[in-house]
C-alpha cells in the first residue's frame, strides 16, 4: 500500500512542478517520471533507515517520499538550466 501512496506523491509532486515552471523544456512526463522516482528513491530511503514499511501507509515514510520527490525535481531543474 506504501508503495502506491509513494507513486501518488511523485505524480501529485510533479503535477505542481509543472505548475510552478510552465516554461521547463521536457513536458510534463518527465517531470511526472522524475517525481515519482524521487519519491520511490525517497521513500525506500526511509524504510532503509528503518523509519516506516513499505506496506503500511506511515506519516514519516510519506514525508521522506515527499522530500525526495521535490529534491529530484529540483536537482534536475537546476542542472537543466
Amino acid at each position: 500500500m506504501g508503495l502506491i501512496f509513494w507513486i501518488i506523491i511523485g505524480l501529485l509532486v510533479g503535477f505542481i512542478a509543472r505548475y510552478f515552471f510552465p516554461g521547463r523544456p521536457g513536458g510534463l512526463v518527465p517531470t511526472l517520471v522524475l517525481a515519482t522516482v524521487g519519491a520511490l528513491i525517497g521513500g525506500y530511503i526511509s524504510t532503509y533507515v528503518n523509519n516506516g514499511t513499505l506496506a503500511t501507509f506511515d506519516p514519516h515514510t510519506m514525508l521522506t517520499a515527499l522530500v525526495g520527490a521535490l529534491v529530484m525535481t529540483g536537482i534536475v531543474k537546476i542542472l537543466r538550466i
